[in-house]
């Protein structure tokens, strides 16, 4: 009986502690690699099941030119219809990530 509770904590716990992980933030993104046109504010999240972001992501950063990456094919996680690579502003930096919609 008592392995029964531990296996269940351990799975109610490992449910919240991802729940509580998972979010969603407002960031500048360049979805078309140009430094002539500026980037979007756009939602960033962990998962399709988070909640969106109310932040504001602050103030437009500059773009450095950039050579657009090479997609490489793969599915989309669930709740999401493609995913394409786009550069993120991050952390005070341009960074490639994947971005699933």
């Amino acid at each position: 009986m008592t392995n029964i509770m531990k296996t269940l904590t351990a799975i109610c716990l490992g449910c919240t502690s991802t729940i509580a992980l998972a979010r969603c933030e407002v960031k500048w993104v360049d979805h078309d690699y140009n430094t002539l046109t500026p980037p979007i504010a756009q939602q960033v999240c962990d998962s399709s099941m988070d909640l969106p972001a109310i932040n504001n992501p602050g103030i437009q950063p500059i773009q450095r030119p950039q050579i657009r990456p090479i997609q490489t094919p793969g599915l989309a996680p669930l709740g999401t219809t493609r995913c394409q690579t786009q550069s993120v502003f991050e952390y005070g930096q341009w960074v490639n990530k994947r971005l699933c919609q």
